[in-house]
């Protein structure tokens, strides 16, 4: 009987120090995995969030450039526009060239039938004075003076007149309004031009300085005694705005 009690005690001890080892023992890899999960997933977490401020930086930096992009665009039509003008002064050194620009506002068409004249509220006009117009850097007519009001005969108006360089050799020409296309006249004989040619402003009439990009020769016409070029221009002009007037070539 003595035997059997030692028996159980000794049996209870046993067990009750498997159950505590085997706490222990159970414990320690469960605190492991636990752990590893733990810092898997603060590791992801902060991937995420690295993720997100990065695409955040990159929105905030498109509409940084595309700002950049707008101012840098207007003061590229400028100079592109100068551009024939300063490849003279780097030949004369002696001549300083300033020009003047003057914005100016679009306040109606004079007539809802002809969209190619349309008033302008330019208050610096003089009475017998032709300016030159541009739109979006390329030529876009002229402007006169009709009962004192500032009169814009855009490049499709008949009367919109202007002299030009084609091509790279600079042949003279006059050019002229013809609704959707322009003409260049007066082309000498013996000079040569083609279809892709490039016309610009020359500047000898003092209404546009050297330059200012009109469009390009589509087709050649041979008359008796010159030859005329059809011009596409660049400048669209759908719905009028804002313009600038060469106020000094």
């Amino acid at each position: 009987m003595i035997k059997n009690r030692y028996f159980f005690l000794i049996l209870f001890v046993v067990l009750l120090a498997i159950k505590y080892n085997y706490n222990e023992l159970i414990k320690e890899p469960i605190l492991n995995i636990t752990y590893e999960i733990k810092r898997e997933y603060i590791d992801f977490v902060q991937n995420i969030r690295d993720f997100v401020q990065e695409h955040v930086e990159q929105k905030k930096g498109i509409k940084r450039l595309k700002k950049e992009v707008e101012r840098l665009k207007k003061s590229a039509e400028l100079s592109s526009a100068f551009a024939g003008k300063l490849r003279s002064l780097l030949q004369d050194r002696s001549t300083l060239y300033t020009p003047e620009l003057n914005i100016t506002r679009a306040i109606s068409y004079v007539n809802l039938a002809n969209y190619d004249r349309v008033w302008l509220d330019f208050q610096a006009l003089k009475k017998d004075r032709i300016y030159g117009l541009l739109y979006q850097g390329y030529s876009a007519g002229i402007v006169i003076n009709k009962n004192d009001k500032a009169l814009g005969l855009l490049q499709g108006d008949l009367k919109c007149i202007f002299s030009v360089y084609i091509g790279d050799k600079k042949v003279p020409g006059v050019i002229f309004g013809d609704k959707d296309d322009m003409i260049v006249r007066y082309i000498p004989t013996w000079m040569s031009i083609k279809k892709g040619d490039e016309v610009y402003t020359s500047g000898l009439d003092n209404i546009f300085f050297e330059g200012v990009k009109v469009g390009r020769v589509t087709n050649i016409i041979k008359e008796e005694s010159y030859i005329s070029a059809v011009v596409k221009p660049y400048a669209k002009v759908l719905v009028p705005g804002y313009f600038h007037v060469v106020t000094k070539p």
